[in-house]
C-alpha cells in the first residue's frame, strides 16, 4: 500500500510540474518594469499621473466698445465669465467646457484639462463663448453670447497656445443732437441704424 501511495505521490508532482510549466510558458516572459514598479508609477508612465505631458491653454482679450457722438471707446472688460467648449465625438458634454475669469485688463488664460489635448482640429471643434458679463460694464445690456473661433498661435516644448482676435463688444448710444447735415427723413433711419 505504501507502494502505491507512493506512486501516486510520484504522478501528482509531475503533473504539477508540467502544468506548471505550462502555465508559465502561456503567461510569456515577464516585465521587470511592471514588476518593480508601484501601480502609482505605471499611472504616471502612462501619463495619467499628477504630472502633466502637455498643456495646452486658451487666451484672449475681451472689450467693449461704447460710442458716442461719433466717438469710439473701448474698455477692457473685467471680470467676466469666459468658458473654452469643444466638440467631442460630435457632442458638447459639460465635461468639455472649462471657464476662467477676464482679469483688469479684460485678458483670460483657460489652461484645457489633459481630457481635452488629444482632440484633433482643435480651431475647427474648440470655440470660445462669453458666458456672462459683470453688471457694470456698459455692454452688459446689449450682451448676447456668441461663439469665437480660437487659432494656433504657439507650439512647441509640449506647450500649446490658442488664441482668439481681440473679442469686442458693442454698445451704441443715441446722439444726444442729431447732425445739422440730417434731414428729417433720415433721422428716423439714422436713429434705427444706431439702436
Amino acid at each position: 500500500m505504501m507502494i502505491h501511495f507512493q506512486a501516486h505521490m510520484i504522478i501528482m508532482f509531475f503533473i504539477f510540474f508540467f502544468l506548471g510549466a505550462s502555465a508559465m510558458a502561456e503567461a510569456g516572459p515577464r516585465n521587470p518594469l511592471v514588476d518593480l514598479s508601484t501601480p502609482d508609477e505605471l499611472l504616471s508612465l502612462a501619463g495619467y499621473g499628477e504630472e502633466k505631458l502637455s498643456t495646452v491653454i486658451v487666451g484672449g482679450t475681451l472689450h467693449c466698445d461704447t460710442y458716442f457722438n461719433r466717438k469710439s471707446i473701448s474698455h477692457p472688460i473685467s471680470g467676466a465669465l469666459v468658458a473654452v467648449s469643444c466638440d467631442n465625438n460630435k457632442k458638447r458634454s459639460k465635461s468639455n467646457w472649462v471657464r476662467g475669469k477676464t482679469d483688469e485688463y479684460g485678458d483670460f488664460l483657460i489652461d484645457l484639462p489633459s481630457h481635452l489635448h488629444a482632440i484633433s482640429n482643435m480651431e475647427k471643434r474648440c470655440v470660445v463663448r462669453i458666458v456672462h458679463l459683470p453688471k457694470i460694464s456698459p455692454c452688459h445690456r446689449r450682451f448676447t453670447s456668441k461663439h469665437i473661433r480660437i487659432k494656433l498661435t504657439s507650439s512647441g516644448n509640449g506647450i500649446r497656445t490658442y488664441s482668439t482676435d481681440e473679442i469686442h463688444l458693442g454698445h451704441k448710444q443715441q446722439h444726444s443732437q442729431p447732425s445739422k447735415n440730417i434731414r428729417s427723413k433720415g433721422i428716423r433711419k439714422t436713429a434705427q441704424h444706431m439702436l
